[in-house]
C-alpha cells in the first residue's frame, strides 16, 4: 500500500483515500478493504485525530475520514457515496447485488451499520458520552451528540446485533457464510470492520495507538453480553478471507 502526504493525495490524479491514522475507524477500514477486494489502484493519506487537518478541510470540506476521491471529481465522505463510486469504478466485482430483494437487504443492512442512528453511529455516541456534570466534548459535538439519542444508543445496538445474528443463523442454515445470498456484499465488509466497536481484534490483527485500545475495550456489559458468537465468527471469516491482516492503519 502506498502512503502519501495529504498534499500529495490532493494533487493525485487517480483514486485516493484518507483514513484515520492508527485507529480502526470502521468507515475507512471497510472502504479501503473494498478497494483492495476490487483490485483498484489507490494511494492512502491520513487524517490526524484531534488536530485541525487544514489541508483536508479545505479540500474535502470535512475534518474527518474516510475521504475518497477519483480524478478531479469532488471528494466523497459519506459511506454510501463511497460505495457507489467503487461499484462504478470496478463493476466486475460487485458488492451490491443486482437481484432487487438482495440489493434492498444489502443496502438496508449497510445503512443500519454505517448510517445515521445505525450501529456505528450509536456506538460512537457511547464513546462521546460525557461524565456526570461535564459538558459534551468538542468531539461529541462534531459527532452530533444528543442526549435523547445517547440514552437509546446501547439498546439500539443490542437490538441490531440480535437481528443481525438471526440473519446469520438463517444464512448458515442454507449453507451461506455471507449476510446476503451466496456471495460477499458490502454488508459483510461493513460488519467485519464495525464489529471492532464492540469486540476489538487483538493487537496482532489490529495494531493501533496503544492509549486508544482501552477505549475500544471499554464496552458496556449490556452490549458485550448480547454479542452472539456467530457475530464474531462471521467477522473473523470475512477478515481472514477478504481483508489484509494485520489491518494497515
Amino acid at each position: 500500500m502506498q502512503y502519501v502526504d495529504i498534499k500529495d493525495a490532493i494533487e493525485e490524479q487517480g483514486l485516493r483515500i484518507v483514513i484515520v491514522k492508527q485507529l480502526p475507524s470502521p468507515w475507512g477500514v471497510a472502504a479501503k478493504a473494498m478497494m483492495e477486494f476490487k483490485g483498484l489502484k489507490f494511494v492512502v493519506a491520513h487524517q490526524i485525530p484531534l488536530t485541525e487537518n487544514h489541508e483536508l478541510l479545505e479540500w474535502a470540506g470535512v475534518n474527518s475520514a474516510p475521504v475518497v476521491a477519483w480524478k478531479d471529481e469532488p471528494p466523497l465522505n459519506r459511506w454510501n457515496d463511497i460505495l457507489f463510486l467503487l461499484e462504478r469504478l470496478e463493476p466486475r466485482r460487485p458488492l451490491i447485488p443486482e437481484v432487487p430483494a438482495q440489493r434492498i437487504l444489502t443496502l438496508g443492512l449497510s445503512h443500519e451499520i454505517c448510517g445515521e442512528l445505525g450501529f456505528g453511529w450509536n456506538r460512537r455516541l457511547d464513546f462521546a458520552r460525557p461524565k456526570d456534570g461535564e459538558d459534551v466534548s468538542a468531539l461529541g459535538k462534531k459527532w452530533g451528540y444528543r442526549v435523547s439519542d445517547a440514552e437509546m444508543a446501547d439498546a439500539r445496538i443490542v437490538a441490531f446485533m440480535r437481528q443481525l445474528a438471526d440473519i446469520m443463523i438463517a444464512q448458515r442454515e442454507i449453507g451461506s457464510r455471507f449476510l446476503v445470498g451466496n456471495a460477499i456484499t458490502a454488508a459483510d465488509f461493513y460488519w467485519a470492520a464495525f464489529s471492532n466497536l464492540v469486540s476489538i481484534q487483538p493487537h496482532s490483527q489490529c495494531p493501533m495507538i496503544p492509549e486508544a485500545r482501552p477505549i475500544f475495550e471499554n464496552t458496556p456489559e449490556e452490549i458485550t453480553s448480547a454479542i452472539d458468537p456467530i457475530l464474531i465468527e462471521h467477522r473473523d471469516f470475512i477478515m481472514q478471507n477478504y481483508f489484509k491482516l494485520p489491518l494497515e492503519l
